[in-house]
């Protein structure tokens, strides 16, 4: 059978900007470039190929379930997932990532794995991070899905708000990405009890009578963009929903 990674696709995929891979519906690498290579750690591309997460050389394996989980979603749903992934990459060195994930299709448009792409966010210490890539909408290109538009997604300070804390922060981030205060929790390694009590204190701080209200009130105030600097330094592969 004829290899899905095409001499049209490998050329896109290395000379597109940002870290580009292919996967098939096991999760096993078809294909990277040299920069998501580098990226890992690696002195050639071709080093990846037939390999799986799970066989990660760097920090970001502790969070190869959640890989394959993603890629399952795009494999079954057919659509689009958008995370931001913060890992220890090669070199030991924490990066943080806004990937997406897509559909590979062959010629007659049957889903044969994952393309994925990964941008890194620009930022000394990832306290004020600029323009990121955001969404990437795949189109049509000698018969595979790419991922090739791209939106405009700033992330940094809200203009205004009130003062919270790091800790208050990272949950309300996680709130506003739909996470449960189970999952928060299990996110940031405190009890769901925890999460709740600052819930709490946040819409005193918002002056919000429910959590709805609280995350209208969020989002309201620039809060939505908002990446705190305590999540930089923390292994995380979060979905991000449109709101």
């Amino acid at each position: 059978m004829d290899s899905p990674i095409t001499p049209q696709l490998k050329h896109l995929v290395d000379t597109l900007p940002g870290f580009w891979y292919c996967k098939d519906v096991q999760s096993t690498y078809l294909y990277i470039n040299q920069h998501d290579a580098e990226l890992l750690g690696l002195q050639h591309k071709e080093e990846f190929v037939g390999q799986t997460d799970l066989d990660l050389p760097c920090g970001a394996a502790e969070s190869a379930h959640l890989f394959r989980a993603q890629d399952r979603e795009v494999i079954h749903s057919g659509q689009i997932l958008r995370m931001l992934d913060i890992h220890r990459y090669g070199g030991n060195q924490w990066r943080a990532l806004l990937t997406c994930k897509a559909p590979l299709r062959d010629q007659d448009q049957n889903i044969i794995g994952v393309i994925g792409h990964g941008q890194e966010l620009d930022s000394h210490e990832l306290l004020e991070l600029g323009v990121l890539l955001g969404k990437i909408a795949d189109s049509p290109v000698s018969g595979n899905n790419l991922l090739t538009s791209r939106t405009s997604y700033i992330i940094g300070h809200p203009g205004h708000g009130p003062k919270l804390t790091q800790r208050q922060q990272e949950i309300l981030f996680l709130l506003l990405r739909g996470r449960s205060a189970r999952l928060i929790g299990r996110a940031l390694g405190i009890s769901t009890r925890t999460v709740e009590w600052h819930v709490g204190m946040l819409k005193e701080k918002f002056a919000a009578l429910s959590k709805s209200e609280l995350i209208d009130k969020a989002i309201e105030q620039g809060f939505l963009n908002n990446l705190p600097p305590g999540l930089c330094k923390r292994s995380l592969s979060l979905i991000l929903r449109d709101a």
